[in-house]
């Protein structure tokens, strides 16, 4: 039973891969809003409704629905981490989506099996982080919206593929 429960948990996540993606309470646009999510965020699938994924998010221990059209759903499965690898590789070069790259850079390492990690993955993870902080940097000197927008992303990056058997930290309200 327990090994169903964890395959069925890696075959079912999804990465956020808009900003201002709206959790909200039920299946419909007119539904309230639960949480603001931003590119980058991990969520874990539980059910498919009409166009709305039903997921939980694990980093702010809420669950709730989102439009299908606004994430991407990924396996966790070792066969398929070559595939999350061909996305970090086109994104760690991609200016704006170091957010997104983490995330899926979190998603091979929970993927692929040790033997096939190598320095690439963390590589691309290192160079991201840094973009990500000069942007942050940078953007202290730029209007109120950028620099929010940068400060939610980098607050995304914190790692957001749960392990399995762990609770995740708050670390802060």
């Amino acid at each position: 039973m327990a090994v169903t429960l964890v395959a069925a948990t890696l075959a079912a996540m999804a990465i956020v891969t808009q900003d201002s993606a709206q959790l909200r309470a039920a299946p419909r646009d007119s539904a309230q809003q639960q949480a603001l999510l931003w590119q980058g965020d991990s969520l874990e699938i539980r059910g498919e409704k009409g166009d709305f994924l039903q997921v939980y998010d694990h980093r702010r221990e809420r669950a709730g629905y989102i439009r299908a059209t606004q994430v991407r759903q990924i396996s966790l499965k070792p066969a398929d981490a070559g595939e999350l690898l061909s996305v970090l590789r086109f994104l760690k070069d991609t200016p704006g989506a170091e957010a997104l790259g983490i995330a899926y850079a979190a998603a091979f390492l929970k993927a692929a099996p040790a033997e096939a990690i190598n320095a690439e993955p963390f590589d691309a993870l290192g160079g991201m982080a840094e973009r990500l902080a000069w942007r942050c940097a940078a953007t202290s000197t730029m209007g109120a919206s950028s620099c929010a927008t940068t400060a939610r992303h980098f607050a995304g990056c914190w790692p957001c593929i749960p392990i399995r058997g762990s609770r995740p930290r708050r670390r802060w309200a």
